[in-house]
């Protein structure tokens, strides 16, 4: 075998094995979900201590974006105040957040309080929710219309999403 073959087929395994690895730590593919389909409902606990919040009724009859992230995450921050100047700019759209951070929630509601988000902060110390919708990492984001029907979701965060982003809102928000 040459060098280059046992590269290439090295290179397979290491994507193989990547791929039941975030396999693994997502939910079976019968408790996914994709565009199209309904929100779930998503009772969380919010990390002001107030109790549970279900999502998909916090969103209700608004566009929403639910965006999944964690406090130590630099992508996620920019995510969030991207998010929260979008919600300063349009009034019908409802941002919450779940930290998927380990842990107290104190640390997260320290974070919220930091950076001035007036939104929800729920808590999924477990990692339970991105994986319904196929997401291993933060951030991640799924964008709601308003009867409740999921209309995208992005992995990730790159300067510029929020463009993109705000066209899609623009989009849902027009009667």
């Amino acid at each position: 075998m040459t060098n280059r073959t046992a590269r290439a087929l090295w290179g397979w395994v290491v994507v193989l094995l990547v791929g039941v690895s975030i396999g693994a730590a997502t939910a079976p593919a019968a408790e996914r979900y994709a565009a199209g389909a309904e929100l779930p409902t998503l009772a969380l606990p919010d990390v002001e201590g107030g109790g549970s919040v279900d999502v998909k009724d916090y969103l209700s009859g608004s566009v929403g974006a639910v965006v999944f992230m964690q406090t130590s995450c630099a992508a996620c921050r920019k995510e969030l105040l991207a998010l929260k100047e979008l919600g300063a700019r349009y009034p019908g759209l409802k941002v919450i957040a779940i930290s998927v951070d380990s842990g107290s929630p104190a640390r997260v509601k320290r974070y919220k309080e930091h950076f001035g988000f007036e939104f929800p902060f729920l808590h999924d110390p477990e990692f339970n929710t991105p994986g319904m919708f196929g997401f291993s990492f933060t951030p991640a984001l799924v964008l709601v219309d308003r009867a409740g029907k999921i209309v995208s979701l992005k992995g990730g965060y790159r300067p510029g999403d929020e463009r993109v982003l705000e066209e899609r809102i623009q989009q849902l928000l027009k009667p």
